[in-house]
């Protein structure tokens, strides 16, 4: 099992590292560092689990987290086939927290301070700004010395004054988990993602953590801030909502059953709760008219 807490990617010389992903899949390894990160997905498909929030990822996913976040890309199962050809791609930069020192706290970083604050609740952009970094992010990866460092800070002011933007956290959610910790959280996300289309029973994924149902329960929910039960609801939700834009030849009733619910009236009511509208209304949306 690898560590939770993973040690920092950036020499000791440099400021930051902008680089290129290009592997069969991405890591899918719940762990947290103390480095901002700024991630594009340019190709490639799956769940992306941030805190406790779980949402589908495609190209044009750009999140920007902050030191401390746990989090892990879990690709689709196609691409852990060891006869696929697929292969992702992703584009990331890592920075140390305090890494333009005193001058964070002059008036003209005032913006940029205020990004950073927000990215300990983790922020999503829009795919047009997922579509600008890709651009800003290649053409950093090729510059060097006092130009590289010019680059990152005008990316980051960018980031800053953006309107289009969605808080993963609230205000009131704290991570609540230690380097043992998260590896035990990493296992159950990870049995999670690949059994979530059937019926999974509190009893099977408390036997993971050696834990009894009851106790499992509660530790789930004092260290996520949710249930286990509102999380997989959410997991299948969230796969659901891809499939109801990506595949317009399966029903609502078949989506529902793909995605682990036992009837399509839970779905629908679920969807609503979740979604704040139909599974309907929301193929709907993403219809070509």
């Amino acid at each position: 099992m690898k560590p939770a807490i993973q040690k920092s990617s950036i020499p000791e010389e440099k400021i930051f590292v902008a680089k290129e992903l290009r592997e069969k899949h991405f890591d899918p390894i719940w762990h947290s560092h103390r480095e901002y990160q700024l991630f594009v997905v340019v190709k490639g498909t799956g769940t992306r689990f941030i805190g406790n929030t779980v949402k589908s990822f495609a190209a044009g996913d750009i999140t920007f987290l902050g030191p401390g976040v746990p989090h892990l890309w879990r690709s689709d199962a196609s691409y852990f086939n060891k006869n696929s050809r697929q292969r992702i791609h992703g584009l990331v930069i890592y920075f140390r927290e305090g890494f333009i020192g005193d001058l964070l706290e002059k008036e003209e970083m005032q913006q940029v301070r205020g990004l950073f604050k927000k990215a300990a609740r983790g922020i999503e952009y829009s795919v047009e700004m997922a579509h600008t970094m890709t651009d800003r992010i290649k053409e950093l990866i090729g510059t060097h010395g006092t130009a590289s460092l010019i680059g990152l800070l005008q990316i980051l002011d960018t980031l800053s004054v953006a309107k289009d933007f969605h808080l993963l956290h609230n205000e009131t959610y704290s991570y609540k988990l230690n380097e043992s910790e998260t590896q035990r959280i990493n296992i159950v996300y990870n049995y999670a993602a690949q059994h979530f289309q059937n019926n999974i029973a509190l009893e099977q994924v408390a036997k993971l953590l050696n834990m009894t149902p009851t106790s499992f329960s509660r530790y789930f929910k004092m260290k996520t801030s949710k249930s286990f039960s509102d999380f997989l609801s959410e997991l299948r939700i969230r796969h659901a909502c891809k499939l109801l834009v990506e595949d317009d030849r399966k029903s609502i009733n078949q989506i529902s059953n793909v995605c682990g619910f036992n009837t399509l009236s839970n779905f629908n009511r679920q969807f609503k709760v979740f979604m704040q509208m139909t599974p309907r209304e929301y193929r709907e949306q993403f219809s070509v008219l």
